[in-house]
This record gives C-alpha cells, sequence and structure tokens, in this order.
C-alpha cells in the first residue's frame, strides 16, 4: 500500500445503507419517546399501589403492572437509543481513496484501536442515577469520538484509519481502511499533510512510529496529544515517548538551532480532590507543543471546580480549563500556518503575470474550455499556471521565469516551509481558461492591481468558498478581499 490516489483503500465488512440507517433513527427517536412516555407514566402510578381505593385489583397485581410499565419503558428508552447510535453508523463517511481522504484540509486523529472502546462510549450522564439509571435520563447519543469531532471540526473535517475487521465504521471521524501489514506509508503521508495532528498517547508500537513521525515531519503546535489513561500508562508514554525525542535530537537540531535540548514530558498531575472524584471527562487532558517543542500539559480536573450539579460543574471545568488551553493550540496553528503563507507570498504569480500567462495561452489556440492546471500553494495562493492539459501552459508559467529549472530560485520547493509547517503540501486544481479568466476579471474590478497576488479560502470541509487578493506586500496575517462565495468544490 502507497500514499498514491490511485490507490483504492477496503471498506467495512458490511455495507453501508444511509436509507436503512435513516429508517433505523427514524424508528429510534420513536422509540426513545414511547419509552419516556411509558417510564415516566410508570412512575407516576407507584403512588397507587398501596392506595387500593376506586380499585379491587390484588396487591400484587397492580406491583407487576406498575413494574411491567416501567420495565417496558426502560427497555424502549435503551433500545431507542441503541437504534438511533446503529443508524447513524451507516452515515459516517468511508474514504476509498487517498485522493478522498486529501480532497481538503483535514485534522488526522491517531489512536490505538484499543481505545476505541473508550472513543465508543458516551460521556457521563450528569444524574444522580449511575449506571442504568443515568444511562436512561441520559438523551443524548453522541460518543466520546463524536464529540472531539464536532470540536476540531471547526478546523478541518476529522479523518481517522478504520479497524479492518470492523462491521460498520464507529461513531465520529470520517473511516479509511488500511491493511495491517502495510498501514505506514499511507499514514505516513496523511500526518505530512494534515492541517493538525490528534495524536492518543499510547505505548503501542503502532503509536510511537506515528509519534516518532510527526516528530520528523510536523510543525511541533501542529501536534496535539490526548490523554484517554490513568497515570501509569501515562508514565510508560512519558518515558518512551522521551527516548523518542532523544533519538531524534539530531535532526530536530537543525531546526531549532544547535542550543535545543530534548524536552520532558509534564509528569501527570493529580486531582485536587482525590476523595471528591464522582466522574472524569474523556479524554483525561491534553499536550500541546510550543515552536521549540516545549510541552505544556492541562489535566481536566473536575474536582477543582464548583458547581450546583454536576453537569454544572462539566461547563464550569470545560469553560475555565479546556477553552483556555484550545485557545492557545488554535492561536499556535494559525502562527504556523502565516509562517508558511508568508512564505508563499514571495513565490506567487501576482495578477499581471497570471494574465500574461492565460493572454498566451489564448494565443496557443486554446479554447474556452481548455483545463489549465493552476499551481497552488499548501495555504491557497496561486503559485502558477502548472499546465495546459499534458502540456506546459505559457511555456511554463511558474515562479521565477518561463525558462527556469527545477530547483533554481524561486521555483516551487513541495518540500518547503508549506510541508514542515503543518499545513496542505502544494496541489493542482483544473480550472476552464474562461473561467480563469473570469477570476481575473472580478479581482481588477473588485481593485485588484498588477502586483497583487490571489488566494482562495476553504471551508473546513474543502469547498471552496471564495477567490481573493492580496495587495502587494500585505502581511500574511490579513485575510484576501474575498468574491462571492462559491460551492465549487475541489
Amino acid at each position: 500500500m502507497t500514499g498514491d490516489e490511485s490507490t483504492v483503500f477496503g471498506a467495512p465488512r458490511r455495507r453501508q445503507h444511509r436509507l436503512l440507517g435513516w429508517a433505523m433513527r427514524l424508528v429510534g427517536s420513536f422509540l426513545t419517546l414511547f419509552g419516556a412516555f411509558f417510564f415516566i407514566a410508570g412512575f407516576s402510578r407507584m403512588r397507587t399501589i398501596f392506595s387500593p381505593l376506586g380499585t379491587t385489583d390484588p396487591l400484587w397485581y397492580r406491583v407487576l403492572t406498575v413494574g411491567a410499565i416501567a420495565a417496558a419503558g426502560a427497555v424502549s428508552l435503551l433500545g431507542g437509543r441503541r437504534l438511533r447510535r446503529r443508524g447513524r453508523r451507516h452515515s459516517v463517511p468511508v474514504l476509498r481513496t487517498m485522493a478522498d481522504a486529501k480532497r481538503g484540509p483535514y485534522v488526522l486523529y491517531l489512536r490505538p484501536f484499543t481505545s476505541d472502546a473508550t472513543g465508543a462510549t458516551m460521556p457521563h450522564a450528569f444524574s444522580r442515577f449511575r449506571q442504568v439509571g443515568g444511562s436512561l435520563v441520559e438523551a443524548g447519543t453522541r460518543t466520546v469520538e463524536e464529540r472531539l469531532s464536532r470540536a476540531f471540526g471547526t478546523l478541518a473535517r476529522v479523518i481517522a484509519v478504520g479497524q479492518p475487521d470492523e462491521a460498520l465504521p464507529l461513531l465520529g471521524a470520517a473511516r479509511l481502511y488500511l491493511p495491517l501489514n502495510d498501514w505506514q506509508p499511507t499514514v505516513a503521508s496523511l500526518i505530512d499533510d494534515a492541517r493538525l495532528v490528534l495524536l492518543a498517547s499510547g505505548t503501542s508500537e503502532g503509536t510511537l512510529w506515528e509519534l516518532r513521525r510527526c516528530l520528523q515531519r510536523r510543525a511541533p503546535q501542529t501536534l496535539l496529544i490526548a490523554i484517554y489513561t490513568d497515570a501509569s500508562e501515562y508514565d510508560a508514554f512519558r518515558e518512551k515517548a522521551e527516548l523518542i525525542f532523544q533519538e531524534e535530537a539530531e535532526g530536530l537540531r537543525r531546526r531549532s538551532g544547535a542550543d535545543w535540548q530534548p524536552p520532558r514530558l509534564p509528569a501527570y498531575p493529580p486531582v485536587s480532590n482525590p476523595h471528591g472524584v464522582k466522574w472524569l471527562p474523556v479524554p483525561r487532558g491534553y499536550i500541546r507543543f510550543d515552536a521549540d517543542w516545549t510541552p505544556h500539559l492541562i489535566r481536566l480536573d473536575p474536582t477543582s471546580v464548583r458547581g450546583w450539579t454536576e453537569e454544572g460543574r462539566s461547563r464550569r471545568m470545560n469553560r475555565e480549563q479546556l477553552v483556555p488551553f484550545m485557545e492557545s493550540v488554535i492561536h499556535e496553528l494559525f502562527d504556523a500556518e502565516d509562517a508558511a503563507d508568508q512564505a508563499d507570498a514571495g513565490r506567487c504569480m501576482t495578477v499581471a503575470e497570471l494574465e500574461s500567462a492565460l493572454h498566451a495561452v489564448r494565443s496557443d489556440g486554446a479554447t474556452d474550455e481548455t483545463p489549465l492546471s493552476v499551481l497552488m500553494s499548501g495555504t491557497g495562493r496561486f503559485l502558477g499556471i502548472a499546465g495546459k492539459g499534458d502540456e506546459a501552459a505559457g511555456g511554463g508559467a511558474l515562479p521565477g521565469g518561463p525558462d527556469q529549472p527545477a530547483g533554481a530560485e524561486g521555483a516551487v520547493d513541495p518540500t518547503g516551509p508549506i510541508a514542515q509547517a503543518g499545513g496542505r503540501p502544494p496541489f493542482t486544481i483544473d480550472l476552464p481558461l474562461l473561467y480563469a479568466e473570469e477570476i481575473l476579471r472580478e479581482r481588477r474590478a473588485a481593485g485588484a492591481t498588477d502586483v497583487d497576488t490571489l488566494q482562495v479560502e476553504f471551508s473546513p470541509r474543502g469547498r471552496l468558498r471564495g477567490v481573493g487578493h492580496h495587495s502587494g506586500g500585505q502581511a500574511a496575517g490579513e485575510p484576501p478581499v474575498l468574491a462571492d462565495d462559491s460551492g465549487t468544490g475541489h
């Protein structure tokens, strides 16, 4: 298995049927409402058990009736919820090729398969009831992995490798299925091109290989480690991770400076009040890294905050502990991408150069529908016209001049700061010649000058939102002036 776009990945053992999935969700919702009604009715009739007024039924019959109603409600509630979850598994996206996986920006979720049992569970029910009782009063059915996917989905869609032998994909991230004996080349390619890597801590060989690959290929700000384990398992991961840092120290010094030293991961902090632990969040905490690989750990601690209810305590814990930490993660990620964007800016073709290239293509006899392969940076900047069909467009209109050889100063280097910053690598999109000319006309009408450059903006799902222009010398952190949004995918 390789990371090329033509490779077809596997699929879950059972075929997904979206219509069947929606039917299961509809029936499950009906059972949930039905069960809630009967469950409530059963408890409301408990007061009539020992009140024989108006009835001649014996006590045992009244007890059996109330118990049967409550039991039917409970079974219907649990069955309906399970059916809804099962139905949603038929709608989880399954990626069959690398082109599907890299269709747009993505967050790569890497975890040992042993953690899937945790990811498939639902968070604490926040009820005075425990176990079965808590699951009865909790109406939501989102799993831990679903909630992670929703949280990080604001950055980009979340994808993960599925277990090859599972019947249906688990709820949460989009799945791609790789063979157990040849998964590393594909995962390595996914690691290189992801916008953010979310790595679950663990000591398996696969997890440690993934960590090593991240150290070799990722910017520190684009790696986030999720901690699912307790203190003893985290300490084992910490020991092995620090050994990998030491083994990769020489390569990291070339990027971070000769004085750089391998960091030590933070110790696993205890909760503030061990005697007050009623539940623990999942994940237990996260580790992020500064630009020099300095680690920062946040341990989510529900015992360090107060609240009138367990649910209120959970919300306050997230607001005071998790949100500030995640804001730092996003801020550092954007800084890394801005650095890559600034590096791209000096290699872009200007509006005048793009117009000249398109005019040359027209002069060669191209028609309105002639496809142009537009070379884009990982941050969406127009680097140039890479080709027209199988020929070079405009005599090879890449930055640095039409006759510039590969590797010359100003040429596009796919292994440069774009990939190192953790964003998408340079890629191409095919546009009809007429559409490319319309883009330039729209930008000219919006005030673009000869020295301006063009940039596209994509949604987290990889759809094209619009094309804008940067003024010459404009700072990378400033957004481009966008044209009208477009639903065109890429």
